[in-house]
Parts: structure tokens; C-alpha cells; sequence
């Protein structure tokens, strides 16, 4: 074994000894250099990864300035909103030395205004505008009635007075009591707009209508009245007599009489015993929303003779219904499934296409008629 191993190394030390030194360094430098370099590759091909670099803000040159920082918005989370600002005018009535710009009721007005809460009152303003109350005063037809709206919750000059229900009421008392005398009224705000009606017929809807009709807020929509006057006529002799319902009120007077009142039950006895139904079949029928109709008195025309009407219409708040009909006598009427007649409605023109439209959607089937039944003018 040892003499094997002697013979087997002997060719390498021999070959290692006879080289000459030069090249054994070159291969040793060549070596290294090979180790090198693929260290380097190693390192170069799989850098470990580096920090994002830190954010530094971009500052502005030094001739540009920042503009200030803006105010915060300031959010007015209260419901009630701020009082409107008085605008001061120079004129000559020392009472109107203030006119009030208006905006929405003070929050002492959030009286309970009667709404029905099984009525969804969600579209029930969709018809505000002049077609309920008349057109107006550019469309005047010259058969119709002027109307003047009365805002029992503002003075003359447009302020809120922080007066509520029981002033409403009594002064429509007082305005009945003295003969529609509209003196009564005067210490209250009155609309610039006129409205001039030809028939009505105003179907269950939110007391907003009013105002609206009038070009006034319709947030101010309660403790208003609506007084209308014009003369009906007709070509023929013709006794007829009112039916209807009025929320909160609704009164007719023809000449000096009146001749059909009809109020909100449990609120009769607050305006007054200025006029009493007494026919049987008075508030037996329904029409609107929880109301029956109350019948007035028999009213006679001769053939060609104008005689002056007045008609009374106004509401306390949340929803209104005020609908006026004719029953001429003598005549038969179509029955409907309560069993009472399907009057043709009050009206001194022809009803247009818009207004037809206008009246129907909120109107109940069968209710009543808007297009028979007597039209009271002379032509």
C-alpha cells in the first residue's frame, strides 16, 4: 500500500516542481479573478431591494404666495330658521314704515295644523299654482270673480304678528257678522296678486294651495282666507241651491243672504250661528276626505238678471278641501254607490282642458261632474 501511494504522487510533484513560477502565478491570478467575478454577477443580478426615499413637499418659488386658507362653512343644523332682515322704504302711511322680507313662519307658528295621518300628503302639491284659484289678472275673461287673499298671521305690512287660530277665527267671525264688510279686514296682509275664479272646486290637497295660487310663500299656508266677488246670471229662469264642503270653511252669499255655509265638524260653534242647514239629507254623503257635504238653500235667477255673489274659502293648515256644487231643481241625478247625486260642480265658464285636468286628478270617482250642469252666464 505505502509504495502504491508513493508511485501515484510522484508525476504531480514532478509537474509542480518543474513549472516554471510565472506561469503558476498566472494561474493563480486568473483563478482569483474568476472567483471575482462571479461574486460580482451574484450581487449585481440580486441587489437586496432599498427604502422607498422619503416625501419632501414641493415649496413654492419665493414670488409666489399662498392664497389664505378659506373660513369654514358654517352649517345651521337648528330647524328654526334665522327671522328674515326688515328692509327699511320711506313712505308716506307712517305704518308701513317697515315691510318685512318674508321667508318661512317664525317657529311660534308650528301649531298643530289638523293633518290627517292616514293621508299621504306627498304629492298633494303638485297642483299649487293659479289653475285652482282663478288665473291671473293678465287672463281675465270678464265672466268670473275677483279673489283677494288675507294672511290672518301678518299685519298689513307683511310682518308675522305672532297672532294664530283664535284671531283666525275670529275675525272671520266678525267679517260674517258685519255683512262681509272688508273693512274688518284691514289691519291684516292682503296680496298685491288678484285671482279671478271661474268655478269652485278645490279636491283634497295641502292648505299650501292658497298661498301658492296668490304668487305668496306657500310655507305660510294656514290661518288664510280667500274672498271672492262677482255676479252670476243666467239665460233662463232657474232655481238651483248649493251643495258642498268647506275645510276648514267654505260660505256663499248671494245678495245679502247667505244661502250655504259649510265648516269643519267640531268647529261650527267657533264662527258663530251666522247660518244653519236644515235639509234632510244634509251631511249624509261624503265627498273629500272625511267630510260630508252640507245642502244650502233654494236660490232663484230670472232669465238675464245679474245678482252679486260672494264666496267665502279659508283654512286653518295641513290639508283643505273646498268644493262647491249645483243641484237645479227639478232635475234627476245619477246616483253613486253611497246613493247620493253626482252634482255637476259650480262654475261660470266652461271648464278648459288643463283645468279639467287639473281637477280630476285629485277628484274621487264619481264624486261629482265637471262638465254638465248649468253655466251661469248670459252667452
Amino acid at each position: 500500500m505505502g509504495k502504491a501511494k508513493n508511485i501515484g504522487l510522484k508525476p504531480i510533484q514532478k509537474l509542480v516542481k518543474g513549472m516554471p513560477g510565472a506561469v503558476v502565478l498566472s494561474i493563480l491570478i486568473h483563478a482569483g479573478l474568476f472567483v471575482l467575478a462571479g461574486f460580482l454577477i451574484v450581487i449585481t443580478i440580486t441587489p437586496p431591494p432599498a427604502p422607498p426615499p422619503p416625501f419632501v413637499g414641493v415649496e413654492p418659488p419665493p414670488e409666489m404666495e399662498l392664497p389664505p386658507p378659506k373660513p369654514p362653512v358654517r352649517v345651521n343644523t337648528e330647524s328654526t330658521p334665522d327671522p328674515p332682515a326688515l328692509i327699511t322704504a320711506e313712505v308716506d302711511d307712517p305704518e308701513l314704515h317697515k315691510i318685512q322680507a318674508l321667508d318661512r313662519p317664525p317657529a311660534y307658528m308650528g301649531t298643530d295644523l289638523n293633518v290627517d295621518p292616514g293621508i299621504d300628503v306627498t304629492n298633494m302639491l303638485s297642483p299649487l299654482g293659479p289653475g285652482h284659484i282663478g288665473p291671473p289678472p293678465s287672463e281675465r275673461i270678464g265672466n268670473d270673480m275677483e279673489g283677494t287673499y288675507y294672511d290672518f298671521k301678518r299685519n298689513r305690512a307683511g310682518s308675522y304678528n305672532g297672532e294664530g287660530q283664535d284671531t283666525f277665527r275670529d275675525t272671520i267671525r266678525k267679517f260674517l257678522k258685519s255683512g262681509w264688510n272688508t273693512s274688518t279686514l284691514s289691519r291684516f296682509y292682503r296680496a298685491p296678486e288678484k285671482r279671478y275664479p271661474t268655478y269652485i272646486m278645490i279636491p283634497t290637497m295641502s292648505s299650501s294651495v292658497a298661498p301658492a295660487s296668490f304668487g305668496e310663500d306657500p310655507g305660510s299656508g294656514f290661518f288664510w282666507m280667500v274672498h271672492c266677488k262677482g255676479q252670476i246670471v243666467y239665460p233662463e229662469d232657474i232655481t238651483f241651491r248649493f251643495w258642498g264642503v268647506g275645510d276648514e270653511i267654505l260660505a256663499v252669499r248671494v245678495g245679502k243672504e247667505v244661502v250655504f255655509a259649510d265648516i269643519w265638524e267640531g268647529d261650527r260653534d267657533k264662527y258663530g250661528n251666522f247660518w244653519r242647514g236644515n235639509d234632510p239629507q244634509r251631511k249624509m254623503y261624503r265627498l273629500g276626505h272625511n267630510t260630508t257635504m252640507e245642502v244650502g238653500d233654494w236660490v232663484s235667477l230670472k232669465a238675464g238678471v245679474p245678482r252679486d255673489i260672494d264666496i267665502l274659502m279659508g283654512d286653518n293648515g295641513g290639508l283643505a278641501a273646498l268644493m262647491l256644487l249645483v243641484e237645479v231643481k227639478g232635475v234627476e241625478y245619477e246616483r253613486n254607490r253611497q246613493g247620493g247625486p253626482i252634482l255637476p260642480i259650480f262654475k261660470m265658464s266652461e271648464l278648459s282642458h288643463d283645468q279639467l285636468d287639473l281637477i280630476y286628478q285629485d277628484l274621487s270617482t264619481n264624486e261629482a261632474c265637471l262638465t254638465n250642469g248649468p253655466v251661469f252666464k248670459d252667452y
